[in-house]
């Protein structure tokens, strides 16, 4: 089982690292006393609140449990063995992964337990699977199968690893998925022929259903749920004995998971209803903050304990960068941009102003316009007190893009002093 203390040290080539200074271990990062805010850390950088993080473990894990859910968090979103760990540790029934190369990270440092919440392709992706699987005799890794197509598939990861390959029929109506109940009629008369698969649940995925309207979201939502009960229906008059799964939710509609498919789970008694959220741990200053706004505003989450989601829930990450440059009176241009921070569901959000260590109030208004590359381009007043190398720190807009642009996963609290590194494995 590989260990993260067999990873390279630190040094001036990881961002965050200052280049004069020699190479560290993790072990001994803390002892470099680096800071995001005062210039001893070398910028950009984008830090992790742990106790933001673990005050959104126990929101998300409490949630499911009075809702009478399992989880089994996505963990695509760090790619931290060390995170999966930890909601490993707290309970979930399971880790899900997207794609071939993650499950291989995640089986790597023992976390063996996982959904494959994707279709993956042909045979050869299945042989190249079941042979994973082959060395990994404990591991079960739960498959998607949306076809007959797939279904050939987890046939090819059944024969290549030697053992039964465990699959869940997924259904969709904007992503993948079965779209009729008679395709996933045929998947189940077909598994007859492959006497080395097993069906054992239903899967959606709610979040492809959203739009800009928020009563067609729900519709869609809804239509899509009534689909998933309707082929769960399907599959227990076929299988009346066996423990069942019936999967879905993202970060912004675990709730609507809850309301449409939570009484059929309760009903059946014999199966387990599990959210595959995984964002929602590290929250965020944009799209997830609108998608708990508007949790609020449907009562979704404190139906299972009172209180707010806008208010059980805070931003984890953080991005800092320096002011390199006053080009003009209203315009500053920050040290970070498209190869630092997310940008696909919303620009970063400026939330604080240091100058030398020390805090300062934030220019109003200021916001961030556009990013190149390396480069955020940041309206503000023309008299606005700014100057180059003040540190900016500014909020994300969605986890999952921010954090695959770094290679470290720093973590830093309010102080911002560095405390500790996590490695990211992304590819």
């Amino acid at each position: 089982m590989t260990s993260t203390a067999d990873l390279p040290w630190l040094d001036g080539s990881q961002r965050g690292f200052p280049a004069d200074r020699a190479a560290v271990t993790v072990a001994n990062l803390e002892r470099e006393t680096l800071s995001v805010l005062d210039g001893s850390a070398q910028l950009p950088v984008l830090t992790f609140d742990r106790a933001a993080w673990s005050r959104n473990c126990d929101a998300m894990f409490a949630y499911a449990d009075a809702a009478g859910a399992r989880l089994a968090p996505h963990v695509k979103t760090p790619m931290s063995p060390e995170l999966a760990r930890e909601l490993w540790d707290r309970g979930a029934v399971a880790l899900t992964v997207a794609d071939i190369r993650q499950a291989v990270v995640m089986l790597g440092y023992g976390l063996d337990r996982l959904i494959l919440a994707n279709q993956i392709g042909g045979r050869a992706s299945g042989a190249r699977l079941g042979r994973l699987l082959k060395a990994h005799p404990d591991a079960r890794v739960t498959l998607y199968v949306d076809s007959l197509a797939a279904l050939e598939t987890a046939g090819a990861v059944a024969d290549a690893s030697g053992r039964t390959a465990d699959f869940l029929i997924e259904v969709g109506g904007a992503r993948a998925g079965a779209r009729a109940m008679a395709t996933v009629q045929a998947i189940l008369k077909a598994m007859k022929g492959h006497p080395k698969l097993k069906v054992s649940g239903i899967a959606a995925y709610e979040g492809a259903s959203a739009t800009a309207d928020q009563d067609e979201t729900r519709r869609a939502i809804g239509a899509l749920h009534a689909f998933a009960r309707e082929a769960f229906n399907e599959l227990r008059r076929r299988m009346p004995e066996d423990r069942l799964m019936l999967s879905s939710g993202g970060s912004n509609f675990f709730d609507l998971v809850i309301e449409d498919l939570g009484p059929l789970v309760r009903d059946d008694g014999n199966a387990d209803l599990v959210l595959r959220s995984g964002a929602i741990f590290f929250h965020d200053h944009g799209v997830y903050a609108r998608g708990l706004a508007n949790m609020d505003r449907r009562g979704g989450y404190a139906k299972q304990g009172g209180a707010k989601a806008s208010d059980s829930f805070t931003p984890a990450l953080a991005i800092h960068a320096e002011v390199l440059s006053r080009p003009e009176a209203g315009l500053a241009i920050c040290g970070m941009g498209m190869r630092d921070a997310s940008f696909d569901q919303g620009l970063p959000v400026p939330l604080a102003l240091h100058r030398d260590g020390r805090a300062r109030t934030l220019p109003e208004p200021m916001t961030v316009e556009k990013l190149n590359d390396q480069h955020a381009f940041v309206t503000v007043d023309p008299g606005a007190d700014l100057v180059v190398g003040d540190v900016v720190s500014f909020g994300i807009s969605h986890p999952c893009t921010a954090l695959d642009r770094w290679r470290w996963i720093f973590e830093a609290g309010p102080d911002g002093r560095i405390t500790g590194a996590m490695p990211t494995f992304f590819g």
